[in-house]
C-alpha cells in the first residue's frame, strides 16, 4: 500500500516537472507582462478592447496554461483510486 502511495506522488512530481518545462516558464512571462503592463494590455493588447473580451481572453489564458496540469493531475489520482495494487 505504501508503495502505491509512493508511486502516486512521483507520477505528480513528474507531471508538475512536465507542465513546468512546457507552460510554466510562458507562464511565468506572461505574469511579468502584466506586472510590467498592466491586465489589460497584455490581453488585449496596445488597441483595448471591451471588458467581456479581456474576460474571456484571460480565461482562455488560464484554461491553456493551468487545464492540462489540473486534467492530469485528476487523471493520477482516479488511476490511483482504481488500481488494485
Amino acid at each position: 500500500m505504501k508503495g502505491k502511495y509512493v508511486k502516486i506522488a512521483l507520477l505528480a512530481v513528474g507531471i508538475f516537472v512536465v507542465w513546468s518545462l512546457f507552460f510554466g516558464i510562458r507562464l511565468v512571462g506572461y505574469v511579468d507582462s502584466i506586472q510590467r503592463f498592466g491586465l489589460e494590455r497584455t490581453a488585449c493588447g496596445t488597441d483595448g478592447c471591451r471588458a467581456p473580451v479581456m474576460i474571456l481572453d484571460v480565461a482562455w489564458v488560464v484554461v491553456v496554461f493551468v487545464g492540462p496540469l489540473i486534467g492530469a493531475l485528476i487523471w493520477l489520482v482516479i488511476w490511483g483510486i482504481r488500481s488494485k495494487r
